[in-house]
């Protein structure tokens, strides 16, 4: 199916101020209507200048033209300024809203960078047009046009004399603005992969350092700014172009004026002051057609950086309304026949298990099986291929998405946060009113209150960058107290705590085992004790259920289990 035009498309989804529209036309054009009338009053005054037949009404009338000319063409041009930020500020808006609630598989597929550039540089194209260029359209339509008929009104025949030049105008700038909108496209898709390098080398920086490949990297930067480079050379050659041919133009149809109006006068067919006000209105005529000609140039530039933006809004969105709340029945946990692909690669196959209520859950398996990937599916980060998963007697899809992961904590592995301060992450994602004191002690029962006090700031000290100020353990035991703050019926928990000290792995165990009572628990699980602990052991192998039961009757019929207890080395 042919794409329609990217930047309409998004036009179309903009609430349009019309009011606003309307005035700053009215006035605008005004304001072009009272320029029409200077070069036909500067015509009659060469015509009738005598110092003896100065009228001070008359001067009085074109002072105050000429004020009010400026005045409203001020306002307009402001009014026409404003409504082009008002767009481009509406476009950022939804484009934001849009991305922040797109599905996961589009953040596995498209770097941060490469989005940012988008939302930022893409945008910024867009609104170079909307709010510089596109305000210019209706005063200078007005102008051509006024211009164009009292130049025919004066003398029609050296009129159509002198606009012999602008079909060729015309016919140069239609190609070079195709060029243009190609140039941008493509343009703007190095910018963003530029942007996409920077933001996976900045967010990695420790492994650039350790890895000695900081000349790898600026090797690769230099290959996206140098295209950058002979792009941009590319639109400074048309825009070279442009604007001399259009400079020419103007030349020529003055130099085409002078001459034949020259003759003209000495004919008797026009006077001096005639001539005068039609170069006046040539001259004027100069700056609205420039602006008409590289505003087709910037209407493809426009065109091509909103392609992407457009390929964006096109990807399909999660439902993540909160307002529509259906009661949920709490019950057992069950995956039914699920078959799950990323892209095209199978990664689980008829997996078919019950997670019964208040229970501990421990999922086990060498790595690669797909544990993880289960974790991701009760949380709706991705769809499934086949089959379905139930929680009491309603099927997970038919509960509201906001309202189902309200219901869920989950204990990460990669500790994710937020740079802001502790405070911050502790109540990120909270929807409601939680005291100092309540807070306090939910830190406390995760273990983390004490070393939050050593900062000297406490509560209020800024963790930084994905919480590098704070060591593995600290960022585990902070990611336990949201979850005791959120307080959760069902808690997905990593248990990753092989790269701690025994120190930190005790207070997260403490922690856990509270946070973990009366809740329905899933675990993947990587210490003996956990898994021993568990009403229910479910084994993962290459994407299949292999095993389901206690320690002790795995360890009795399951060769794998046996073998993988052993070879892991889980410690107890």
């Amino acid at each position: 199916m042919k794409q329609g035009n990217p930047l309409f498309f998004l036009f179309r989804k903009l609430n349009w101020p019309v009011g606003l529209i309307i005035a700053a036309i009215l006035i605008s054009s005004l304001g072009s209507l009272t320029g029409l009338v200077v070069p036909a009053f500067t015509g009659q005054m060469v015509d009738k200048f005598s110092l003896d037949s100065i009228n001070p009404m008359f001067i009085v009338l074109f002072a105050g033209i000429f004020i009010l000319n400026a005045v409203l063409s001020g306002l307009g041009l402001y009014l026409l300024s404003k409504i082009g930020e008002k767009l481009i500020f509406a476009i950022r808006s939804i484009l934001w809203k849009h991305i922040i609630q797109l599905k996961m598989p589009f953040f596995d597929q498209n770097e941060s960078g490469q989005l940012m550039s988008r939302l930022t540089d893409d945008t910024k194209v867009i609104n170079e047009f909307v709010s510089q260029k596109l305000p210019e359209l209706f005063p200078s339509v007005i102008t051509i046009v006024g211009s164009l008929v009292m130049l025919f009104v004066m003398d029609w025949q050296m009129t159509l004399l002198t606009f012999i030049t602008i079909p060729i105008l015309i016919m140069i700038m239609i190609p070079l603005g195709k060029v243009m909108q190609r140039i941008s496209t493509s343009t703007q898709t190095e910018i963003a992969n530029f942007s996409g390098l920077l933001g996976r080398v900045l967010t990695e920086m420790r492994l650039v350092k350790v890895s000695n490949t900081e000349q790898l990297e600026l090797n690769k930067a230099h290959k996206n700014l140098n295209e950058i480079y002979r792009l941009g050379l590319k639109q400074a050659k048309i825009t070279a172009v442009i604007q001399p041919i259009s400079g020419v133009v103007m030349l020529l149809t003055i130099a085409i004026i002078l001459g034949f109006g020259a003759l003209r006068i000495s004919s008797g067919a026009m006077t001096a002051g005639t001539l005068i006000a039609m170069i006046f209105y040539v001259i004027q005529l100069s700056m609205p057609l420039v602006n008409l000609t590289t505003l087709a140039t910037d209407y493809r530039k426009a065109v091509g950086a909103s392609s992407r933006i457009h390929e964006i809004m096109s990807e399909p969105l999660e439902d993540i309304e909160q307002d529509v709340h259906k009661p949920i029945q709490d019950g057992k946990l069950s995956f039914q026949h699920v078959d799950f692909k990323y892209d095209v690669k199978p990664i689980l196959e008829d997996v078919s298990f019950d997670i019964q209520p208040g229970t501990v859950t421990a999922f086990v398996g060498p790595s690669g099986s797909g544990k993880s990937t289960i974790f991701n599916i009760i949380e709706r980060m991705y769809d499934i291929e086949r089959g379905d998963i139930s929680y009491g007697t309603q099927s997970i899809y038919d509960i509201p998405l906001a309202q189902w992961r309200n219901k869920i904590g989950y204990v990460m592995q990669s500790n994710s946060m937020m740079n802001g301060t502790i405070r911050d992450n502790l109540l990120y994602g909270i929807n409601r009113e939680v005291s100092d004191e309540e807070l306090i002690n939910y830190a406390k029962l995760a273990n983390c209150h004490e070393f939050i006090q050593e900062f000297e700031d406490g509560y209020d000290t800024v963790v930084g960058e994905r919480g590098l100020k704070l060591s593995g353990g600290q960022r585990q035991r902070i990611d336990i107290a949201r979850s005791f703050v959120k307080n959760p019926d069902i808690l997905l928990l990593d248990e990753a705590t092989a790269n701690l000290d025994s120190e930190s792995e005790r207070k997260i165990q403490e922690a856990l085992e509270t946070l973990m009572e009366n809740r329905t628990t899933v675990v993947i699980a990587h210490r003996l004790s956990t898994i021993k602990k568990a009403e229910q052991i479910i084994f993962i192998d290459g994407g299949h259920v292999t095993g389901r039961g206690t320690h002790q009757g795995l360890m009795a019929e399951h060769q794998k289990y046996q073998e993988f207890v052993h070879t892991q080395n889980l410690s107890d």
